[in-house]
């Protein structure tokens, strides 16, 4: 009998059957992680969870923050920066993307890395496997909320890029 490979990744820990597949850019994550995230995914471009699909994007990469390359301390920083502007800012989350393409426009070369904060008890995209899918749009924002709050030790650093790229974005 042959034993089957197993992965863990790197940053959530969740086990995956080894495939071989390549490690994603800009994050901390097994290829096969990754994989099984973009599943869930997938199921958030239903036109009925469309607009809450920036929540698991950011969710996501925030809980594989990768802080030693630019790509990656930079994707920490834009998921971050929206899951500020959408949750205590307002901002509708449906415009995560068009966020962080104003974000970006200025070509921002000012983020640092920030110590990534304890996620090994933070819960896991692995949530939606179970729950149907009536209930993604709230587990969504639920998981968005619990994973902005983890890093609240560099809310104020957030806001302040926030109030560099996007002022007009952020409330008083």
């Amino acid at each position: 009998m042959t034993a089957v490979a197993k992965i863990q990744c790197p940053s959530c820990g969740l086990t995956h059957l080894a495939g071989g597949l390549p490690k994603p850019r800009g994050i901390l994550a097994s290829g096969e992680c990754h994989a099984a995230s973009s599943e869930v995914l997938a199921a958030f471009y239903q036109p009925s969870l469309m607009s809450e699909r920036q929540y698991v994007v950011d969710a996501y990469a925030c809980t594989h923050p990768e802080n030693t390359t630019r790509l990656g301390v930079q994707t920490t920083a834009l998921c971050l920066m929206t899951l500020d502007l959408s949750l205590e800012c307002g901002q509708p989350v449906a415009e995560g993307s068009a966020m962080h393409q104003e974000m970006m426009r200025q070509h921002p070369d000012f983020f640092t890395p920030l110590e990534i904060p304890p996620l090994e008890q933070l819960p896991t995209y692995e949530m939606f496997w179970e729950a149907p899918q009536t209930e993604y749009r709230i587990l969504a924002r639920e998981w968005a909320e619990q994973i902005w709050q983890a890093w609240s030790p560099h809310h104020a650093q957030i806001r302040a890029w926030n109030l560099q790229l996007v002022p007009h974005r952020v409330l008083p």
